[in-house]
């Protein structure tokens, strides 16, 4: 099958589209811009920030966030680098899809809204596949680019090879993109209907919801049926916590000074999760949202069951992750969640926490998009 042939098909085969790949010269450096403005490289380029700083690199796309030898994070970037990670491994069987439609808008934004300023790094461990993987996507989602298409354009600039399973959620991608819904919605919230554009929120709009609420701060509020936010003074007065009926508790704060809450404290009366989290501007708090909310999903399961989530003060970092519960579990929106808490208490997260809640909001708005079916 010529390469012609398989750009006008609808939903190619993986091995004609492995031929494709296997084909010309294996070439590739550290990093290669593969379309202005838009780099794919290895780890050795991305964990060198000399190397970003020099080719101007204003977002980081870590396809292999988390693993070893990754350095990439917010704390290790900085303020001047916008960064965004996803936890995936290598592999046939990991499903990288849930991240096609987060990760093409990531890239679509940045590229959009600097001023063509923008550039973007796109890395894996050896800029091959996983990496490889998520920029075709962004091409087939933002450009309208059939899988075989996309292919060809990077291979000019750039040897890659996306491991088979990959390869096969890239053709799914292809059928879906081409479903009347998808045609429509693209699939996230990039457009609304009849092309008018749609805002996106912002750490700035969500301070403003923030900034609505006239409640007093105090110890303790139930926040949502049998879920209680507070702070380490009331979490720390068992005799409260059993007048109240609390038989969990999620501190998240866990360790930190002024805590001394552990299971040994607790003992047998509750059922103690601890999370060692700091209230700052690095800490990446968005691997605790799952278990968080499984934690308190558990405890509400159970019988009368009534969930603590706490900190120091009950005001950032307790509050971010009942946000997450709400999101994952309950199905709100942020917005919608954050417009609900602030009528029950004083909370305010931190700008990254905020961040990392908009990153879980568009993470769970496209699962859900996907996962709808065309009626």
């Amino acid at each position: 099958m010529h390469e012609t042939d398989l750009a006008m098909e609808e939903s190619p085969r993986v091995k004609d589209l492995q031929k494709v790949l296997f084909g010309g010269k294996r070439f590739g450096n550290h990093v290669d811009e593969v379309s202005p403005g838009l780099f794919l490289g290895d780890m050795s380029a991305a964990n060198d920030r000399y190397t970003v700083w020099k080719l101007g690199i204003t977002h980081v796309l870590n396809a292999a966030h988390g693993s070893r030898c990754s350095e990439g994070s917010r704390r290790y970037y900085g303020d001047g680098v916008h960064y965004y990670g996803v936890p995936a491994d290598d592999s046939p069987t990991f499903d990288l899809s849930p991240y096609f439609f987060p990760c093409a808008e990531f890239i679509r934004h940045a590229l959009c809204t600097a001023g063509g300023k923008a550039a973007v790094l796109v890395h894996c461990a050896a800029g091959v596949s996983r990496s490889a993987a998520l920029l075709l996507s962004y091409s087939m989602i933002c450009h309208a680019c059939t899988l075989t298409d996309a292919i060809l354009k990077v291979k000019e600039r750039r040897w890659i090879f996306p491991n088979k399973g990959f390869l096969k959620q890239l053709c799914a991608l292809q059928v879906k993109l081409r479903q009347p819904y998808y045609l429509v919605q693209r699939g996230m919230k990039m457009w609304a209907r009849k092309g008018k554009k749609k805002e996106y929120l912002t750490v700035k709009d969500l301070q403003n919801i923030l900034d609505t609420c006239k409640l007093r701060l105090g110890q303790i509020d139930e926040v949502w049926p049998n879920i209680y936010i507070g702070n380490v003074s009331v979490a720390q007065t068992k005799t409260a916590l059993v007048r109240l009926g609390i038989t969990h508790v999620l501190n998240a704060a866990h360790s930190k000074k002024g805590s001394i809450g552990n299971q040994g404290f607790y003992g047998k009366d509750f059922e103690y999760c601890g999370i060692p989290a700091d209230d700052s501007t690095h800490f990446d708090l968005d691997v605790y949202f799952r278990p968080a909310a499984d934690f308190i999903h558990k405890g509400l399961k159970a019988p009368h069951g009534k969930v603590l989530v706490h900190c120091i003060m009950g005001m950032s970092r307790s509050s971010t992750l009942v946000l997450a519960y709400l999101m994952i579990y309950r199905h709100l929106p942020l917005e919608r969640a954050l417009q609900r808490l602030v009528k029950k208490r004083a909370i305010y997260p931190n700008r990254n926490f905020l961040a990392l809640l908009l990153d879980l909001d568009l993470q769970l708005s496209s699962k859900n998009n996907s996962s709808c079916q065309i009626l």
